[in-house]
């Protein structure tokens, strides 16, 4: 720990030296204290990364179905410019679904060097429309702390994440990304040193054990409050990131992703690698920069530049503009592999004693409920929903065989609301 907080006190008398000194991502930091306290920590990442690389130089034919993951802000404010609108909460959710989706008006400036590659994830977000007990929601939390600031010279990340340390409890962090905006500044000079940060899946291939959050609550993102969103009018240090894209470039690390660059700490960044072959390596991060005339790195056989429109390097986000087609393909791979339960989003039960049965799963035609004789009088409504939360039938209470050959083919949220409480079940309709 010692080290730790001698390489933050350095980073922060850099800081006051220079404004271009943001840790725009935590999670460099992260990766410095992991490699001073195990000298082996970045031999074994180099050795799981090539897992994913192999994954997505081999895969073939990717599904073109989108996936939607339901996300809740977590707005925790000591003043009230610390308290985002929904408006502006809003307005950050659309600038990733525009990023993640290739629909940013600024990917006509992406390279014709990187075109062919350039690509949509297909993987969408939405405000998440029913809380853990089942209420309906806006997706959005409020909550006032009395935490000047969330930054400290232990550098614990997980303050903000805990109601016990002046923070909010993570939603069950399997079936929702939970992303916390908050204060990041130093106190005193009320200036930020990191931006935000995020923990990759457990059990990603391309991130050795013990990369993922400390305990499964902590799993989610974390915002600065003062780069949620847009904010054209910025001066200085924060006029290159006014676009909203630190929430792009934290997410991508949430579903598995690595700095192009490789996060070499203490190597030659052109010998380290993300495990993607299609972002070309880099020897360091460009720093606020639109240099397009970098190229840190020779590769072979084509000799490509910096890719410096990359979400996921550290340029001026008005020149970032792109993820790659293996990037969305390792995303992809981790939506289904690591995060699938994001896909289908069950509030956690109530009362775990009140079950439902649904018989036959799949089924094309008809399904059948069963739970206990003493629940069934209990029951005051049922309701069918989507996979993207919205309720596509209601039945009365009585019912226990349900006609579902008006539904598309797809995956389905079944609820059962009792008096007092409700229990959920899933099934798939041929």
């Amino acid at each position: 720990m010692k080290k730790a907080i001698l390489y933050i006190s350095i980073s922060l008398m850099s800081f006051s030296a220079n404004a271009q000194s943001f840790h725009r991502c935590g999670h460099d930091l992260y990766i410095q204290q992991r490699a001073n306290a195990d000298s082996t920590y970045l031999t074994l990442r180099s050795e799981v990364d090539q897992q994913i690389s192999n994954h997505v130089k081999y895969k073939s034919n990717r599904s073109e179905e989108i996936y939607r993951i339901p996300v809740v802000f977590h707005v925790i404010y000591n003043s009230a410019e610390q308290n985002l609108s929904d408006e502006k909460i809003q307005e950050q959710l659309d600038i990733l679904n525009r990023d993640y989706g290739r629909l940013n008006e600024d990917s006509v400036n992406t390279r014709s060097e990187f075109l062919p590659v350039a690509s949509s994830t297909g993987i969408e977000f939405y405000l998440a429309q029913w809380d853990p007990q089942g209420n309906a929601t806006t997706g959005i939390t409020h909550t006032q702390t009395d935490e000047a600031s969330f930054f400290n010279i232990q550098f614990d990340l997980n303050t903000m994440k805990s109601s016990t340390t002046g923070g909010v409890d993570a939603w069950d962090v399997n079936h929702y990304m939970n992303i916390w905006v908050c204060n990041l500044s130093i106190p005193i000079i009320n200036t930020p040193i990191i931006l935000g940060f995020a923990t990759p899946p457990d059990g990603a291939p391309n991130w050795p054990t013990g990369s993922a959050a400390e305990q499964p609550q902590y799993d989610g993102v974390v915002l600065h409050y003062e780069v949620v969103g847009e904010n054209p009018n910025a001066t200085g240090t924060f006029a290159t990131i006014n676009k909203g894209r630190t929430a792009t470039h934290e997410v991508g690390h949430y579903l598995g992703l690595r700095h192009i660059w490789g996060d070499g700490q203490g190597q030659d960044g052109c010998s380290v690698d993300d495990g993607i072959e299609d972002t070309p390596n880099c020897a360091e991060a460009q720093q606020q920069t639109c240099d397009y005339t970098a190229n840190t790195c020779t590769d072979s056989p084509i000799d490509f530049p910096d890719q410096i429109e990359n979400y996921m390097d550290y340029s001026d986000e008005n020149c970032m503009n792109m993820f790659t087609k293996q990037q969305a393909d390792a995303m992809r791979f981790v939506v289904e592999n690591f995060r699938q339960d994001l896909l289908l989003s069950t509030p956690t039960l109530n009362s775990t004693n009140l079950q439902v049965g649904i018989f036959p799963n799949p089924s094309a035609r008809y399904i059948h409920l069963q739970y206990p004789a003493e629940n069934l009088e209990k029951v005051v409504k049922i309701q069918i929903l989507d996979i993207d939360g919205r309720v596509v039938k209601t039945l009365s209470a009585g019912n226990q065989d349900i006609d579902i050959i008006d539904l598309h083919a797809g995956i389905y949220l079944l609820k059962v609301q009792y008096q007092g409480s409700f229990s959920c079940g899933r099934f798939v309709k041929l």
